[in-house]
């Protein structure tokens, strides 16, 4: 009976709390996307990334997981680049503090009392790398994908396997697979030739 009641409450907060957030947009005055160097780059602001669902669920101390991707594809759909942007939120309730943790080959981690700072540098993007030059010369789209979700990955994973423990091949199985649909869609965001792009002297 004990179990069961475990089951029942873990279900109702999974589907609560499963489902992804998606973030609003990127406003098309906000863009600039540049060429540095052999690199192409990209300014941005997203806006509105963070829906008051997610700081509601943020500010109970929930880990957030913050993902940003950006695609290039050329008309025939060849894929010419993907950047991805993954962060971790974390709020001590008790402490005070959030903590961002940007999750790459160089992990660091940004900690403040004021969630102002969080959305600002989750929102402001400044200098990312898109693909390095040369690309073809010939119309490309830049795709963008941003998912706020109030359970990161790696809790959804563990809960998975615990529930494949204790109840293999159950009903709640069922509910996380429905988890891999809800996926943001890309988006299309900016078309551009290279050859059109304005270059960035290095500083």
């Amino acid at each position: 009976m004990t179990r069961f009641f475990i089951i029942q409450a873990l279900t109702v907060c999974t589907l609560a709390n499963v489902q992804p957030i998606l973030a609003q947009h990127i406003p098309q005055d906000s863009l600039y996307i540049y060429v540095q160097s052999d690199t192409l780059r990209l300014d941005a602001t997203i806006d509105s990334l963070f829906s008051k669902r997610a700081i509601d669920a943020i500010e109970t101390g929930m880990t957030t997981s913050i993902a940003v991707q950006f695609r290039l594809r050329t008309g025939r759909g060849d894929n010419l680049g993907l950047r991805s942007l993954l962060r971790r939120l974390e709020h001590d309730i008790w402490e005070g503090q959030y903590r961002l943790i940007r999750q790459s080959a160089r992990p660091d981690t940004q900690i403040t009392s004021q969630f102002e700072d969080i959305r600002r540098a989750c929102s402001e993007l400044q200098g990312v790398t898109l693909a390095r030059l040369p690309l073809p010369d010939e119309p490309i789209t830049l795709q963008v994908r941003i998912d706020v979700n109030p359970i990161s990955s790696e809790q959804r994973e563990r809960t998975r396997q615990w529930l494949k423990i204790i109840e293999k091949g159950s009903f709640l199985e069922f509910f996380f697979s429905l988890d891999r649909s809800t996926s943001p869609e890309w988006i299309d965001l900016f078309r551009f030739r290279p050859s059109a792009l304005p270059h960035l002297l290095d500083e």
